[in-house]
């Protein structure tokens, strides 16, 4: 009986040893398929893609900058106008304020005078 289990015993030994190798090679195949499939790109290609995108990029801050200068522009006009309109209405109402002023003071000086 220790003879046939000590063969058991080498024979599950053998088949783990042969399992492990197995699994090893298997494991060191997809590794190496994975690592070609996912390798990096070249140093060249990767500076050629950044000055690409560096170039979209500046494109678009160009592009943005010109909308924001047009937008100001219009806003700057606009206060303009807004300030002209404001101003006009301001001097006709302090024109008319004084009027109504006089007449009062007028009136007021005129009852003065005759009491």
């Amino acid at each position: 009986m220790e003879k046939t289990e000590m063969n058991r015993s080498e024979a599950r030994e053998k088949l783990d040893t042969k399992t492990f190798l197995v699994g090893a090679i298997i494991g060191g195949v997809v590794g190496a398929a994975t690592a070609l499939l996912l390798t990096p790109k070249s140093g060249k290609e990767i500076r050629s893609d950044l000055t690409s995108q560096v170039d979209t990029l500046k494109n678009k801050s160009n592009q943005l900058k010109a909308i924001a200068t047009e937008k100001g522009n219009e806003l700057i006009a606009a206060t303009k106008e807004k300030s002209t309109q404001l101003r006009d209405l301001t001097i006709d109402k302090g024109s008319s304020l004084a009027e109504t002023v006089k007449e009062k003071s007028k009136i007021i000086v005129d009852k003065g005078l005759k009491q």
